[in-house]
């Protein structure tokens, strides 16, 4: 059974998964890199390619560290935010439009 780390506050809506590792890593007043390396098992050029893709080993040992499901913890690097928002401001476009050629047949 894994034991709960004492301190694992949530991440904030928007935070990528790596601002909020390095905030874990303040508040256990250690480096992000030795946090990475040690407790998330992450090698060097995984550490240097964490913003943008996010290991399976690094999602389950942060949730069983934090007890937040993984699901709540992936597409928290940038390119699944990007692809997120770029999918939501599309979204957004399309609905002003038809809003648009609506008012315009009225």
């Amino acid at each position: 059974m894994n034991k709960r780390w004492p301190l694992h506050p949530k991440p904030e809506d928007n935070q990528l998964l790596y601002e909020w590792v390095k905030d874990l890593a303040d508040l256990y007043e250690v480096s992000y890199q030795h946090f990475c390396q040690k407790v998330l098992k992450l090698t060097s050029e995984e550490i240097f390619d964490f913003r943008s893709f996010v290991p399976e080993k690094a999602l389950i040992i942060l949730s069983n560290g934090t007890g937040i499901p993984i699901y709540d913890l992936r597409g928290r690097d940038i390119d699944s935010r990007h692809k997120k928002w770029k999918e939501e401001y599309e979204s957004m476009i399309e609905a002003e439009n038809l809003q648009k050629v609506t008012y315009k047949s009225l």
